[in-house]
């Protein structure tokens, strides 16, 4: 039997929490409406094919080659902050980077053409939310990173100590949910139906301890941990809290699956924008995997 729903006390601790979450949230996406738009925001406007002599020219005369790319703070902004300062001087490329807490502020800049790229999704959130809201984006391939989807707790030190009717969340879009579902299936925690993808709760068929799921936006599940017993959370949202996945997780999501690393995204039609091209390639570099191996340890992995 699968129970979803919200404890009395739950309820009344994480209104409060996620009234908070909401007003700065607005606040933010006040302040970044006031901004103004890039100046070269089309593709239409760029040379689709530049020659190795002119990328050359253009780091020799200093005169660099201007992007706006949105980002969510850890890891993608250190990330993108690294190439910023020590790849991108040399390759030609001055970055604005325009940092969001929200995904939906994120997309909905780059819908806007407030920003040529963003990097901070991997392709099913961007397929799904393309859908959800009618516009098309690309993403770029083979990705950056990956962000594993761990279940934590304030309340217990290992899975066995759950107790029966434990309250659980998970992230409320579509494909990371299916990511915390599963973590919980391979911790023995229910059981889903065979071959569904993207699975929801609904595809629970077994379910031994009468968990309760409930669907949250990710960026509330770290503010309401305290509060429930288990949640299913995305490493990026963890090492922002500066939670160590590898090490304070319960249960992790293994890398076998790269489908759910992060990548660069923009606007359908735009990816051959040489900005944007020179942008994924400086992410790509061998030395951007090195510095994600070395500061986040295992709780962020480079792609291959």
């Amino acid at each position: 039997m699968i129970i979803v729903g919200d404890r009395m006390n739950f309820t009344i601790k994480t209104n409060r929490r996620f009234f908070l979450i909401a007003l700065t949230s607005f606040a933010a996406s006040t302040i970044f409406s006031s901004c103004s738009s890039p100046q070269n925001n089309s593709a239409a406007n760029t040379t689709t094919n530049p020659s190795a002599a002119s990328v050359a020219n253009t780091s020799t005369t200093g005169a660099k080659d201007k992007i706006k790319v949105g980002v969510t703070p850890v890891p993608a902004g250190e990330i993108l902050d690294f190439v910023k300062k020590n790849l991108a001087p040399e390759a030609g490329l001055d970055i604005e980077t325009v940092t969001f807490n929200d995904f939906v502020q994120n997309n909905t800049a780059l819908k806007d053409g407030l920003i040529d790229a963003n990097y901070f999704q991997h392709i099913p959130f961007m397929e799904d939310y393309g859908k959800k809201h009618n516009f098309e984006m690309y993403a770029f391939t083979p990705q950056i990173h990956l962000n594993p989807v761990g279940i934590f707790s304030k309340r217990y030190k290992s899975l066995k100590d759950v107790p029966n009717k434990a309250l659980v969340t998970i992230p409320d879009d579509v494909s990371n949910a299916h990511r915390a579902l599963k973590v919980l299936e391979e911790s023995g925690l229910i059981k889903l139906k065979p071959d569904v993808r993207p699975a929801s709760p609904k595809d629970i068929i077994a379910n031994p301890k009468n968990i309760q799921i409930k669907e949250i936006p990710g960026a509330q599940a770290i503010p309401s941990l305290p509060d429930v017993d288990l949640a299913g959370v995305t490493g990026n949202w963890i090492v922002q809290a500066g939670l160590k996945t590898d090490k304070d997780a319960l249960a992790l999501e293994s890398a076998n699956d790269p489908i759910y690393a992060v990548t660069v995204t923009t606007l359908k039609g735009k990816e051959t924008d040489p900005r944007i091209q020179k942008l994924y390639k400086l992410l790509r570099d061998d030395k951007v995997k090195q510095f994600i191996k070395d500061k986040y340890q295992g709780a962020v992995l480079p792609i291959p």
